[in-house]
């Protein structure tokens, strides 16, 4: 990909220049943003001439993301989709639990009755909750490791046994709005997992020794849980009309109060109930696997595997949770560099494709863009900083586009403040939220995505 690392405008002069003819600028582009020009022609000879484009190229193509920081969020995603159009993926999670103090005794002659793991649902979900799933529960073999964040793409060693009740996992129907009924009492919607009489009685093996003293001891005999699903779906064609895929993933509040392993036992004196809570002081993270994106759309699939950039021109594609996001690059700012410029205002115009949105896979209500830069990884443009009602990327649903103001980021780049590297764009909140969507490229004859640009030149 081209980018452009010439010398940019500089000096006093230029910097008093604009402050001069800043408002100047201002008040003439009130009154005409009407000339349009193709970059790389001759432009209006005037010492403050406004001007509007909307034909500066871009190119834009949708690749594999980088791995998102999952752990810093309490929201963590379970589940699995198989999506027609970005194929199957599945979200796992990897927590610890602890204690909730220190010296825990359960007093004498302590006896199971039963164990349970509690997700507490955040109440929204993402696809379509009428497939069942199965739930597969395991212990961590090793403790988390040292650093606080860890990414979608982590992996932890686990015993691979089983410490469901059911030796074949906890069959799970997704219902994240519906009380459950606990005891006589009503609960907040919840997933029970009933889990092994073995790993129970681990608990019960603890009482009176160093292990229910303090954390780090209880860490090293309970280092932590994995909880994921299996893959492989029931058959049948989704809702059969609109989804025309299967599955869904729905969002855990890891600190509820609620959520813990929760251990109901007697005693000589009592029958009594242990909370063991995932707490603000455990870690635990969501794993995202995609499976090579093996049954996705093969545009998509062409794009991200086969490396076909030349297909972002006709449709590009965003996927949350570290997945897929689509670079936009401006091959041919050098020509704006023969005069001074002021932008006045830059817009990017991101029309969404309507053929793959429904009431199951609704568009990401907010898109980011961020810049790359020279050192490596991505930051936020300037523009963000001045908040959502100046920056835009919000869903524009009477349009069916997201647009952005990229002024200041634009400005910069004339100005030489940053190289220009292009743009990342990517849902927001996509280290803790599922969603995707499918965006009209530059190449399009119809609503394609584009760059509007006022500005002032001056000789």
């Amino acid at each position: 990909m081209k980018t452009n690392h010439n010398p940019r405008l500089r000096g006093v002069f230029f910097g008093l220049l604009k402050k001069t003819v800043l408002l100047f600028s201002v008040i003439l582009l009130i009154f005409s943003c009407s000339d349009a020009d193709q970059i790389g022609l001759d432009l209006i000879e005037s010492p403050a001439t406004l001007h509007a484009t909307d034909t500066i190229t871009l190119q834009a193509f949708a690749l594999p993301d980088d791995s998102v920081a999952t752990s810093i969020s309490r929201m963590k995603v379970l589940g699995v989709i198989d999506d027609p159009v970005f194929g199957k993926t599945r979200a796992s999670i990897y927590s610890e639990i602890r204690m909730e103090g220190n010296e825990i005794s359960l007093g004498a002659n302590p006896q199971l009755d039963s164990v349970n793991l509690v997700l507490t649902y955040q109440g929204s979900h993402y696809g379509m909750l009428g497939t069942p799933q199965t739930v597969r529960v395991y212990e961590l073999s090793e403790n988390f490791p040292e650093q606080d964040t860890l990414f979608s793409n982590s992996s932890l060693p686990y015993i691979p046994e089983l410490i469901t009740k059911n030796p074949d996992g906890f069959k799970l129907n997704p219902a994240p709005t519906d009380s459950v009924m606990i005891e006589s009492v009503m609960r907040t919607p919840q997933i029970r997992i009933p889990l092994s009489e073995a790993f129970g009685q681990k608990f019960i093996d603890a009482s009176g020794t160093p292990t229910f003293d303090n954390v780090p001891n209880f860490l090293e005999e309970f280092k932590g849980l994995y909880l994921t699903v299996d893959e492989h779906l029931p058959d049948g064609p989704g809702d059969g009309g609109e989804f025309k895929g299967k599955g869904s993933m729905v969002l855990i509040d890891m600190l509820h109060p609620l959520t813990s392993v929760e251990l109901f036992y007697h005693n000589d004196d009592d029958t009594l109930l242990l909370r063991f809570p995932i707490n603000e002081f455990a870690k635990h993270f969501s794993q995202i696997e995609h499976f090579g994106y093996e049954t996705a759309n093969e545009v998509l699939r062409n794009q991200i595997i086969d490396q076909d950039l030349a297909l972002g021109d006709s449709l590009l594609f965003l996927q949350a949770l570290g997945q897929v996001r689509t670079d936009i690059h401006f091959p041919f700012l050098d020509d704006l560099l023969e005069k001074p410029w002021i932008i006045n205002k830059a817009e990017l115009v991101v029309p969404v494709q309507e053929d793959f949105v429904s009431r199951l896979f609704p568009v990401p209500p907010q898109l980011l863009l961020l810049r790359h830069r020279e050192e490596g990884g991505l930051t936020f443009v300037a523009d963000y900083a001045l908040g959502v009602d100046y920056f835009g990327g919000l869903y524009d649903e009477s349009n069916n586009s997201y647009v952005f103001n990229i002024t200041q980021y634009f400005q910069q780049l004339i100005d030489g403040t940053h190289p220009n590297l292009g743009l990342a764009m990517m849902p927001s909140r996509a280290h803790e939220r599922p969603g995707r969507v499918v965006l009209h490229g530059p190449g399009r004859s119809e609503d394609p995505m584009q760059l509007i640009l006022y500005y002032s030149v001056f000789e």
